[in-house]
């Protein structure tokens, strides 16, 4: 008979001395959990959890103290809202949400504890062995499984804008940048120019002679707030004492990180001057590899995902705006709300979402498979700025740097729910890996997460996500 192995995080000040008051009262339950002490439920770490399951456990249970009983006062506020949400993420991978499972168990509730790892003990029986890690000699199918299949014939926008819009465009981005340039008000431009081989790419411009180069079209799709907090981290460390702010040109979508960056202090609101783009959308570079069939490669010009389901055209934040809402192609606005749900793709996510457990399990091999951990989606991302990346670090003890599919995992989902309340939906994540996996998938389950449970959007308002705030206990 399959015994299940299961890993229990219990903290130390309630859980784990009702642990000992189940053994004091002699009370019975199975002895398949091995318990692991914590200081606090809300020291419990997405990687400890997944690298629980990685070292093959068949479930895990988070016991904490209940709300408002918390030595620390907050850190099981924390834990009610961080291990739902990293249940829906492993979830959406293929782990069957049960378990991971999160209760509270007082120091004095010692026959509450043994009936939870009783009622988990049996709920992971029933579940059976984990299907989590792969060994070396499994073999991974490297299809996507007809996930696809219906989609292809669906007819997408086209990017509708006219080479006299562009001209308008750039056109008022080069005076604006001369004015700021000419007088002093900003230190240097950031915005896009045309490189030697044609492609539209980012650009910083320190004279008012070379604004010449500032351009706008329909493939400017790097987020340029990237480099936002490195110039002012690189400011700090020099010593300099110029406080002239920098210009940036943004997006709507660009705009949401300049909020989550102000919120998490990365620079001063008057740090930066934001020339912000009544965005009309814009075109899909390349075929991407990792989501499309060799048929549906590109021909002709189309809107990105992230364009044909966004719903805004005006960033949330500015000093000037170029262009006019209303000068945007009708085509391109949002006709109904089910277009409004998802940044990426809205049929490849729902695709994936309706799969089994065991065949999202194996959709995610696949992709986790490929992944040369080249670090690309982490350099792109503008919320990424730790100056040592916890899967970068070679004397990490929980996390690995090896090349497994089960290493390459821990890194995507460990990323992916770091990412929490801070992704923006810009899906640069997607554009610069070169072997196409649609790592934006992770961070938008996360995202409907965090709207559905909290009501939350990342980056409206320059507000702290719902993760990294405490739960509000009101009277009755």
């Amino acid at each position: 008979m399959f015994e299940p192995k299961i890993a229990g995080f219990l903290c130390t000040w309630c859980s784990y001395t009702g642990a000992d008051t189940a053994g004091i009262a002699r009370l019975k339950y199975p002895a398949n959990l091995r318990a692991i002490r914590v200081p606090c439920s809300g020291r419990v770490s997405p990687e400890l959890v997944i690298r629980a399951f990685d070292e093959g456990a068949d479930g895990v249970l988070v016991l904490g103290c209940h709300i408002g009983e918390c030595h620390y006062d907050t850190g099981n506020h924390r834990t009610a809202k961080r291990m739902p949400i990293l249940r829906s993420l492993m979830s959406f991978v293929g782990l069957e949400p049960e378990r991971l499972r999160l209760d509270w168990v007082s120091a004095s509730e010692g026959e509450r504890f043994a009936r939870i790892v009783q009622e988990f003990t049996e709920v992971v029986r029933e579940l059976g062995p984990i299907r989590w890690t792969v060994d070396g000699r499994e073999k991974i199918n490297y299809s996507n499984g007809g996930i696809l299949s219906g989609f292809q014939e669906r007819p997408i926008p086209k990017p509708a804008l006219s080479s006299l819009f562009n001209q308008s465009y750039t056109q008022t981005i080069q005076q604006k940048a001369q004015e700021l340039l000419a007088v002093g008000d900003v230190e240097c431009v950031i915005g896009y120019e045309i490189g030697p081989r044609k492609r539209t790419r980012p650009v910083f411009i320190y004279s008012p002679d070379d604004v010449e180069k500032l351009v706008w079209n329909e493939e400017c799709t790097h987020n340029l707030t990237t480099y936002l907090p490195a110039r002012f981290d690189n400011r700090r460390k020099a010593g300099s004492e110029s406080r002239r702010p920098i210009a940036v040109v943004v997006k709507p979508c660009d705009s949401q990180a300049i909020n989550v960056h102000l919120v998490e202090q990365r620079y001063r609101r008057e740090d930066v001057y934001v020339i912000g783009i009544a965005c009309p959308g814009i075109k899909e570079l390349r075929p991407q590899s990792g989501m499309l069939s060799k048929k549906d490669d590109l021909v002709e010009p189309r809107l990105q995902a992230r364009c044909r389901s966004c719903e805004h055209r005006e960033p949330f934040i500015y000093d000037t705006l170029i262009g006019e809402v209303e000068d945007v192609h009708p085509a391109l606005q949002p006709t109904s709300t089910e277009q409004l749900k998802y940044r990426t793709d809205p049929e490849w996510f729902d695709a994936v979402a309706k799969l089994t457990p065991e065949a999202r399990l194996g959709f995610w091999w696949n992709q986790f498979d490929r992944c040369i951990r080249c670090y690309a989606c982490r350099q792109v991302c503008p919320m990424c700025n730790c100056p040592i990346c916890l899967y970068e670090r070679d004397d990490s003890l929980w996390v690995g740097m090896g090349i497994s599919v089960n290493e390459k995992r821990t890194f995507h989902l460990g990323r992916a729910y770091h990412l929490a309340g801070r992704c923006v939906g810009c899906n640069e994540c997607d554009r610069v890996c070169p072997v196409g996996i649609p790592v934006s998938l992770l961070n938008q389950c996360i995202a409907n997460e965090m709207q559905q449970a909290f009501g939350y959007v990342t980056g409206l308002t320059p507000i702290p996500h719902p993760l990294v705030t405490t739960i509000e206990l009101k009277e009755s």
